[in-house]
């Protein structure tokens, strides 16, 4: 879908700020945006936007092109495609299909997404073309180069070479005074800011975005923060601002710069972003969110069964080792060498999810909702040892897939068969229950579906996907575990801290059929069935 003309007006009026001398051009192309049609699309008569890529190396020189139907000289650019989100994504388009630049080689200079230049030039009539004269309204966006100077791959049909001019030798007299004005030096920086947060038990404050397809990272746990807006004076400026938009009432007193970061923006442009640091304690719950779908704190050994980017991980296991290295006598000995090894175990299991062979497939995972199926037939064909009921399977599967989601009352584990599908599977359902001093949090989990498919079996899969669900629910603040044992399964439990209760009394009731007794009868339980015993830890 092409930008809609109230975004292009936000653009432009953004420009205007930064040059309010140049009504007399942009009010004219204000006036295209109140037209009817699609003020981008090539077909709109008598005017329509196209987008340039102004693009500066590090010797402050800006990349030109040779075309060949017009012989002009001209920095990269063109009209807007229907499938260009933004005109900012429609220049990094243009650049990459006329010199093979990537999004990636590119990032934002100080200007933002704010053109650096809008200009007009008149086109003439091209009756074989069935184009009448019209004008077209360049909107010319500037990017610095994210790494070294890459090598160009022109487009033959119509580029017939390139040049990089320096500024003061820039073909579009707008743009050249534009550039000689701006301070531009080629230099990447940052123009993100985000908030590593951690509080006094060392543990990590992290954000699940919404997951939406147009925003950087949908669907996954990132640190709070976001861009430079044109009024940030600092960086610290722009991730105050950004904490505030999203979590109104989190109050951060300190925060400090910790590391620059390199990630990968919605556009798909590098993206350099300051990292502060700070210190909260503080209960997520009770702040108002107006963005994303929650904040939770979560210790280092719990990274790698989120989802999350290897570079945010990578850059919270860096924090949470310095900060361990740095303690020194404030803490206790036993806190400092259990901190040590949290950070060591996750970046363990970092690198055994990111390993490639044999040794990541047994690695577990974070269930999702398209996990549901799978996990209904292990759960009928291995514990339930029922036939495969087609019904019934839909049904279960439904149950599950709306409790495989954020804020949903399930969690589980599961290890992937190379094959396809699953090779073990680890299930809970979360209930409150009125607190007693064992469970004071009031939260109980009840394990199910703990099974390995049998070509999997004593390989430690079934174990692995276990002891991942039970520190996923810690964090959760459950504190009170119930579950079935088989005899066969009871060793598995005793080995993660599980004891048999007898001061536990346990019932079950269901339906009477519809011939049964009036008194309604319990029947007695088939002696032939998976052995029940409930357990607690």
């Amino acid at each position: 879908m092409p930008p809609a003309p109230s975004d292009i007006r936000a653009l432009v009026q953004a420009y205007l700020l930064r040059h309010p001398a140049e009504h007399a051009v942009v009010d004219a192309l204000l006036a295209v945006l109140d037209a009817e049609g699609d003020p981008t699309c090539r077909t709109t008569m008598p005017a329509h936007i196209t987008c340039s890529a102004v693009v500066v190396n590090r010797d402050r020189r800006v990349l030109h092109v040779l075309h060949r139907a017009s012989g002009l000289v001209l920095v990269p650019g063109g009209h807007v495609e229907p499938t260009d989100r933004t005109l900012l994504a429609a220049a990094v388009r243009e650049v990459g299909e006329e010199t093979g630049i990537k999004p990636g080689d590119l990032c934002l200079t100080p200007l933002l997404s704010i053109p650096v230049d809008i200009d007009y030039h008149d086109i003439d009539a091209r009756p074989e073309q069935g184009e009448p004269a019209h004008r077209h309204y360049d909107l010319r966006f500037a990017f610095y180069l994210a790494e070294e100077q890459p090598d160009l791959v022109l487009q033959d049909e119509k580029i017939a070479g390139a040049q990089w001019r320096p500024f003061a030798e820039v073909s579009s007299p707008t743009l050249r005074a534009k550039l000689l004005a701006s301070g531009l030096d080629g230099q990447p920086q940052p123009v993100n800011a985000s908030a590593l947060l951690f509080d006094d038990a060392g543990r990590y404050l992290l954000h699940l975005r919404d997951n939406y397809a147009d925003i950087w990272e949908p669907g996954s746990f990132a640190l709070p923060g976001g861009g430079s807006e044109p009024e940030d004076e600092t960086l610290e400026d722009t991730v105050r601002r950004e904490l505030g938009e999203e979590v109104p009432d989190l109050v951060v007193p300190v925060l400090e710069p910790f590391a620059v970061e390199q990630a990968t923006g919605a556009d798909g442009l590098c993206v350099l972003i300051q990292v502060f640091a700070g210190r909260w304690n503080g209960d997520p719950d009770r702040l108002r969110l107006t963005e994303g779908v929650l904040l939770r704190w979560f210790p280092p050994e719990m990274l790698h069964r989120l989802r999350l980017s290897p570079s945010t991980r990578d850059l919270v296991l860096r924090h949470a080792a310095q900060r361990t290295a740095v303690l020194g006598d404030d803490h206790p000995d036993e806190w400092r060498d259990a901190m040590a090894q949290g950070v060591q175990l996750a970046a363990d299991l970092a690198q055994a999810v990111s390993a490639p062979g044999p040794r990541a497939g047994g690695v577990p995972r974070l269930a999702v909702a398209a996990d549901a199926s799978e996990i209904a037939r292990l759960r009928s064909e291995l514990i339930l040892s029922e036939p495969l009921d087609e019904d019934w399977l839909a049904i279960c599967r439904d149950h599950l897939a709306a409790r495989l989601v954020p804020g949903g009352n399930a969690r589980a584990y599961v290890v992937d068969a190379p094959e396809g599908g699953l090779a073990a599977c680890a299930l809970a359902l979360i209930d409150a229950v009125l607190p007693a001093p064992r469970y004071p949090k009031g939260l109980a989990a009840r394990i199910q579906a703990v099974a390995t498919v049998p070509a999997y079996r004593r390989r430690g899969y079934a174990q692995a996907a276990l002891t991942a669900l039970l520190a996923h629910l810690e964090g959760d603040g459950v504190t009170l575990y119930e579950l079935h044992a088989s005899d066969d399964s009871a060793p598995l439990y005793a080995a993660l801290g599980f004891e048999s209760d007898p001061g536990l009394m346990r019932m079950t009731r269901v339906p009477a059929p519809a011939h049964a007794p009036a008194h309604g009868t319990c029947p007695a339980p088939d002696p032939g069935s998976t052995a029940k015993r409930t357990t607690t830890g």
